[in-house]
């Protein structure tokens, strides 16, 4: 894991600060600055209001940021109304003019830093080609899920999903062919999962999935509902294709490794092929799993519950 500086421990923390929590921080700790610098004209705490800017613009973004600078630049030009009553209205709409102008491009600028931190921050999580999540990180998510559910007693699905005879679309149509098949795919997946569900491209057509279920029956529901939809979008695509698919269903007392239930979904997935394809096969983590050894050239039902 890379190491971070102090100030990139500082970064981290304000970017992944909640905006309910950043915002009640942002008025508590502008009243502070203003009441400082009304009772203390002469320090100068226009560096201080600057720290602010930076960090509400990194923390928040965008709109919010500008408006905290333009409530800076209000609050920074009041000294000199109450303390300097000789200046003319004019001058005075100078001063806030040009705090405006610098507090409103230190605010852009920042935002716009944080907008490449967050597209670098995507394309890094992301697979490239069909925008989800690379195999790495589905990993690393993966695992804090399951462990998670296991504190909760939570009960997952974890799939394993293979394009059939995909091979056969790169030989025949090309491979940017191919690609629009796995962009096709990866879209179908996304399409019909919920957005806190776990999408993955593990590897060249291979994809995985990592889902909340309520039960173990309903997860068996789930896991079929999910290859017929899928099937139903894949066939109706340019190059029509079917897909086989492995589904372990992980009860809340199994074991937590990781690569263990990959492994188990992954044979899952195996006997899927050996099913003729197009197929599903769905195991539970707390039941014995057979090895590729064991299936020679029998082939299991076309959904089976083992």
């Amino acid at each position: 894991m890379e190491r971070l500086t102090p100030s990139g421990w500082v970064a981290e923390g304000l970017y992944f600060l909640p905006r309910r929590l950043a915002c009640f921080a942002i008025v508590v700790i502008i009243s502070g600055i203003a009441g400082a610098d009304f009772s203390f004209p002469y320090v100068g705490m226009g560096p201080f209001y600057l720290l602010l800017i930076c960090g509400a613009a990194w923390s928040l973004g965008g709109t919010a940021s500008f408006i905290i600078a333009i409530v800076v630049a209000v609050l920074t030009t009041m000294p000199a109304v109450s303390q300097e009553a000789e200046l003319s209205s004019g001058i005075l709409a100078v001063k806030l003019c040009i705090r405006l102008v610098c507090f409103g491009t230190v605010a852009i600028v920042i935002s716009s830093f944080r907008r490449s931190f967050q597209r670098e921050r995507y394309r890094a999580r992301r697979d490239t080609m069909t925008g989800a999540l690379n195999h790495q990180v589905f990993y690393c998510r993966a695992g804090k899920r399951i462990e998670a559910a296991g504190r909760s007693n939570a009960t997952l699905l974890l799939v394993m999903l293979d394009l059939d005879d995909f091979k056969a679309i790169n030989s025949t149509h090309g491979h940017g062919a191919g690609d629009a098949v796995l962009r096709t795919f990866a879209d179908s997946l996304s399409a019909i999962v919920r957005r806190e569900d776990l999408v993955g491209r593990l590897g060249g057509d291979e994809f995985g999935l990592l889902l909340h279920v309520p039960s173990i029956a309903e997860g068996q529901g789930f896991a079929l509902s999910i290859h017929s939809r899928l099937l139903s979008l894949l066939t109706q695509g340019q190059y029509p294709l079917t897909c086989s698919m492995g589904a372990l269903l992980i009860p809340p007392m199994v074991s937590r490794n990781l690569a263990e239930l990959m492994h188990a979904a992954d044979l899952a997935m195996y006997r899927a092929k050996h099913a003729g394809k197009n197929s599903v096969q769905i195991a539970r983590a707390d039941q014995a799993m057979p090895d590729h050894a064991s299936f020679g050239s029998r082939a299991p039902s076309r959904h089976r519950m083992v």
